[in-house]
């Protein structure tokens, strides 16, 4: 395993607003990814906004989501965090669970992006849980 740190100097105008794509297990012929993408300029400090700003959009043009789970999710002592989850059926017999993790850490905002199907919703949680724990400590208890 290695560690890659990249180091740009970017012309006026420009932000560093990086993302991150992993690649999860395939279960029965779907695969899971999550995308994280940093925003290292929040405009404030409230974990409700700032989710707020990214979900709005997703329910005013996405149709025909479920929305399944829209709260804050801050434990004791531990990073402003905040959970959308929806499900959604792009074609006949395909269902895919997108599972939205908002944090505030370190000044920084941080928006993950789960994509997994029905079956594997509760299969891969517990460890989507520790990725997001190790790469954010104070966001979730294990």
């Amino acid at each position: 395993m290695s560690d890659i740190d990249f180091n740009i100097k970017l012309p006026k105008g420009w932000q560093d607003q990086t993302s991150y794509y992993f690649k999860g297990p395939e279960i029965d012929g779907f695969g899971h990814e999550i995308l994280l993408n940093v925003d290292r300029f929040l405009q404030h400090d409230d974990i409700k906004i700032f989710a707020r700003e990214k979900i709005d959009p997703i329910v005013q043009t996405m149709q025909g989501i479920d929305v399944l789970k829209d709260e804050e999710v801050t434990i004791e002592e531990g990073n402003p965090a905040y959970e959308f989850v929806y499900k959604w059926i792009p074609a006949d017999e395909i269902v895919e669970i997108h599972k939205y993790i908002f944090v505030i850490m370190d000044e920084m905002g941080f928006m993950f992006n789960i994509r997994c199907n029905r079956k594997s919703y509760k299969m891969l949680g517990s460890q989507v849980k520790k990725i997001v724990e190790g790469l954010l400590p104070g966001t979730y208890t294990l």
